[in-house]
């Protein structure tokens, strides 16, 4: 998922809403659920040893715990999830001043 879903990227600090719909989900389904940052991901080493870095902008959610408690709380967050950029992309419509509401959302 991207960043601006989930932190306050010029802040640093991760969204309250999205902090506290983790810490429920994770108590609900007794598991244990991680946010983990984009990725640095190697591009090529130079002959001086110096190393290319890309970052990755994708956010990535790690959760642990029992199998059906985990595919429980995945479920939750893949739903979440999808009424994130539902919601981003209905406001980006309603900037451009077109009152499209999509369906599935």
């Amino acid at each position: 998922m991207d960043g601006h879903l989930v932190a306050n990227l010029a802040e640093g600090v991760l969204k309250k809403s999205v902090t506290d719909f983790l810490d429920e989900t994770s108590v609900y389904c007794g598991v244990d659920i991680f946010l983990l940052g984009p990725k640095l991901t190697p591009l090529a080493g130079g002959l001086n040893g110096d190393v290319d870095l890309l970052r990755d902008q994708r956010w990535r959610v790690a959760i642990y715990g029992d199998y059906l408690s985990s595919e429980h709380a995945k479920t939750r967050v893949l739903i979440h999830i999808d009424q994130l950029v539902c919601l981003s992309s209905f406001s980006l419509l309603l900037r451009r001043g077109t009152a499209y509401a999509d369906p599935d959302c």
